[in-house]
């Protein structure tokens, strides 16, 4: 079952066309064989190139938006000045991928349409028709052909990783741990603290559960004593496998028989008393067909960083020419090459007038070359440019370290307005205010935070206001409803019917 669910991951990932196969190391390559596309005439200017291969202003933005949309979705908006990074991140995905693509070429490696079929057979044959496969890849946006497109560039790189990493040995034994798996019930007591008074009071109360405990009042004890989230299921945590669970556990839970109960085992959580329900055993038919896919996902696991230094090696030897401006001035800055970095953002300035966010970067650089004066007129020009309270956050810490006070207090009670409902931003910026021993300002600051929370109870009464008149609605409907049955009744009983 670990092995399906993690074939059915990986079908997601294609469906999606996320471009992160091979966990990662392949990332950002549908936007080198995706087909041809419209490319305004702007975006087709050159802003890196990769052994004299080109990438382009619209490869960048492409790749971008896709990493862009993958970390709000889960992190939520970003602010502006983290774009910055988020493109440069985009840029090196880019690099990487021409990086691969130009390795696969050297080798000659292709794929060929039966290889491709048998990929797309595989993926079919996890739904549960061929008419629901199409379904889902046509609600995906997706055609076969471009799925197909997607799947013959990872039988490349399948053919590129097993080159690499070479015929590793794999042993049986590896082969039927990795497929084993049992399924436990368990019941933790946690110590109330990290001292050893806590741990001996654990310890105390779990020796006292395992004089009580057997298979058949199990499940009973653990709803009533367990301290994790398993208790409502009887203590049980479903099939694990090898690696998914801390060492202390996986050596017990894997030594035990089907109904057989450990004595108390110690983990960083606490103290356990486990007990096998079932177990998965490496033997039978399913074991069989899916011994070689085990023994290949092994054997990549075993060369995963032989394979992660050959890429890093053969990426660094790589000659990467970077024209944007921009991004040169970030790698400056993450090699703590700050005069470079300068360099770099005062041309991307020039090219581009009133972005704020290149001033804040330059006013960035000129703070670690301890040139505070300047770093403070490129957040105040940000600022001007910018309605962003993380620029005017920036700036009033430039002003304080200066000691320039009047202007940090100005700058944070404008962040201040800028966020009234980010209320950790607030509370922050009401402690500086504070800190600085600027009562009045940190007076206005605390009345933006009491307005926040009274909207904040104002919102809870009207949803609790709406759940009442919700619930009472229906209520009344199922009143009615117990009158017009009641009415139904007595008609059907009313003997001159």
């Amino acid at each position: 079952m670990f092995y399906k669910m993690r074939d059915k991951m990986k079908v997601v990932v294609i469906i999606v066309v996320v471009a992160m196969l091979g966990g990662g190391l392949w990332a950002a390559l549908s936007y080198f064989f995706g087909g041809s596309q419209q490319v305004p005439a702007e975006a087709a200017a050159v802003v890196a190139t990769v052994n004299g291969q080109d990438v382009t202003a619209w490869d960048l933005y492409q790749v971008f938006m896709n990493q862009l949309q993958q970390i709000e979705a889960q992190q939520g908006a970003l602010p502006g000045r983290a774009y910055e990074a988020v493109r440069y991140q985009a840029l090196d995905l880019l690099v990487g991928s021409l990086v691969l693509n130009q390795e696969i070429a050297s080798r000659n490696l292709s794929a060929s349409k039966a290889e491709v079929d048998a990929e797309l057979q595989r993926i079919i044959d996890l739904f549960p028709s061929e008419d629901d496969f199409k379904s889902q890849l046509q609600a995906a946006g997706l055609t076969e052909d471009v799925l197909r497109s997607q799947l013959a560039e990872e039988v490349k790189y399948d053919k590129l990783t097993k080159e690499i990493i070479g015929d590793l040995p794999v042993s049986e034994e590896e082969i039927r741990q990795a497929y084993e798996e049992v399924r436990t019930s368990h019941i933790l007591i946690r110590p109330e603290g990290d001292s050893d008074e806590a741990w001996a009071q654990a310890e105390e109360q779990i020796r006292e559960v395992y004089t009580q405990v057997n298979a058949e009042n199990f499940a009973q004890l653990a709803e009533e004593y367990s301290a994790d989230g398993s208790s409502v299921q009887g203590g049980d945590i479903g099939f694990v496998p090898r690696g998914a669970t801390v060492t202390e556990y996986e050596e017990v839970a894997f030594s035990l028989g089907v109904g057989e109960i450990s004595e108390p085992v110690r983990s960083t959580y606490g103290y356990h008393i486990i007990m096998v329900t079932e177990r998965k055993e490496a033997e039978g038919e399913e074991f069989e067909a899916m011994r070689a896919q085990i023994e290949e996902q092994l054997r990549y696991a075993k060369g995963e960083k032989d394979l992660l230094a050959w890429f890093e090696e053969t990426k660094g030897a790589a000659d990467v020419v970077i024209m944007d401006y921009q991004m040169n001035g970030y790698k400056h800055m993450q090699a703590g090459e700050f005069e470079d970095a300068v360099h770099y953002y005062k041309l991307a300035l020039e090219q581009t007038e009133n972005n704020g966010y290149l001033n804040a970067s330059l006013g960035d650089a000129y703070y670690e070359l301890g040139q505070l004066e300047d770093a403070i007129a490129q957040y105040k020009l940000a600022a001007e440019s910018v309605n962003d309270y993380t620029l005017f956050a920036g700036l009033g810490d430039l002003y304080k370290e200066t000691e320039q006070f009047d202007e940090a207090a100005a700058a944070y009670l404008r962040a201040s307005e800028l966020v009234p409902n980010d209320i950790w931003t607030q509370l922050a910026l009401y402690q500086y205010l504070t800190d600085m021993e600027r009562p009045d300002d940190a007076l206005i600051v605390e009345e933006r935070i009491q307005a926040f929370q009274a909207r904040q109870d104002e919102y809870l009464k009207q949803l609790a206001e709406e759940q009442e008149a919700s619930e009472a609605g229906a209520e009344t409907e199922v009143e009615q409803d117990a009158v017009e049955s009641a009415e139904e009744i007595d008609g059907d009983s009313d003997p001159e019917n």
